[in-house]
């Protein structure tokens, strides 16, 4: 019986730690992500790595690839890989002090729905919606992209319809046994780049598009043209408030075009999520943050004018009720009062961290 590769093994103790990340790299000990906090191995359970095992493991890891890269040429690489029957991961490959690094993402093998996410209600009125464009956005690892699957794999289950999406790379996988049905494209593999994608997918009979992550001028332009030709476009943006994801996409333009492009944004705009994962205040685990704008006739009017930015937040606020709507810092005092997160990490990741703490008598 063949023996179990090293970065295989190191993999399942990840799965069994509950580890979100797996970090190896050339001479440093082996690094985990649990609960979102770093966590080292010993050396005397797991010694560090050398070239030559670093090298063996990338080799294991890309065995099955179709085109087999040169080890020693690359500087960053990612893929998936799978441990049948145990787990799926997410690889990325990087050059580091000229020797290498792993770093692989746990992906569920199941995709959560809303409840296991601990989700609100409002993630179920998105997912009805039949065009226009949801943005979800957060800094990595925030758990944006698994938020999202659970949004199409909800629609796939309710509804007949095609949904296109552009991955890099695959993580979930979708059951084609639901009413609706998902192709999905991984860049590099399936198609050359997110615009050639988009521009695809537009050809291939989508009700939904899930577009990745929007990057720059053309893949917003793109998106915005889906959503204005009846689709329902979602995307990603790495950015950590509502008002900064629309800033973030306002950056990508020139300012004598940037009148349009909030004109387009007031019109199609669905939604901005934006979320982050905060450790529990008892117990293992992490739970979601979330700021939700929703657009309405007020946020429409205050997108269109950059001046009145700093309204929205409290418009968000005052919306809850009524909309679904709430900002971080309004999520975060909800959690903090039914004691789910502590005072200490709430504050450090506030907003406005001196009117979040005047709301605690804290100022």
């Amino acid at each position: 019986m063949a023996r179990t590769s090293l970065i295989d093994e190191l993999l399942l103790i990840a799965k069994k730690n509950s580890a979100s990340d797996l970090i190896v790299r050339t001479g440093d000990r082996i690094r985990m992500r649990i609960n979102g906090d770093l966590v080292t191995v010993p050396v005397e359970k797991i010694s560090e790595p050398d070239r030559d095992q670093t090298i063996a493991m990338i080799h294991h890891l890309v065995r099955d690839l179709p085109v087999q890269p040169d080890i020693e040429e690359i500087q960053n690489l990612d893929f998936h890989y799978t441990l049948p029957g145990a787990a799926h991961f997410r690889v990325h490959i990087l050059r580091t002090h000229n020797n290498f690094g792993i770093v692989a993402r746990l992906i569920p093998q199941h995709i959560p729905d809303f409840t296991a996410l601990r989700l609100p209600p409002i993630f179920e009125q998105l997912t009805g919606y039949r065009n226009g464009l949801i943005l979800m956005a957060g800094a990595a690892g925030s758990g944006k992209t698994t938020s999202m699957a659970a949004m199409l794999n909800h629609m796939i289950r309710h509804r007949p319809v095609h949904a296109v999406t552009l991955e890099d790379p695959v993580e979930f996988r979708y059951d084609n046994s639901y009413r609706g049905t998902v192709s999905q494209r991984e860049l590099g593999t399936d198609v050359a780049s997110y615009k050639q994608g988009l521009i695809d997918a537009l050809r291939e009979t989508p009700d939904i598009i899930v577009a990745g992550e929007v990057r720059g001028r053309e893949e917003i332009q793109l998106a915005l043209q889906a959503a204005e030709t009846g689709h329902l476009v979602m995307a990603t943006v790495h950015a950590t408030t509502a008002i900064g994801t629309m800033q973030r996409i306002m950056g990508s333009f020139p300012h004598d075009e940037q009148a349009g492009i909030r004109e387009r944004l007031s019109e199609n705009l669905r939604a901005i999520v934006v979320q982050k994962l905060l450790p529990m205040k008892h117990g293992k685990g992490r739970i979601v943050v979330l700021e939700i704008m929703i657009r309405n006739s007020v946020i429409r009017h205050f997108i269109l004018d950059p001046s009145h930015w700093s309204n929205i937040v409290r418009a968000m606020e005052e919306g809850h009720a009524l909309y679904g709507s709430q900002s971080f810092d309004q999520h975060l005092t909800r959690l903090v009062e039914d004691d789910l997160v502590s005072y200490e990490q709430a504050l450090a990741n506030a907003v406005h961290r001196e009117d979040f703490a005047l709301h605690f008598g804290k100022a």
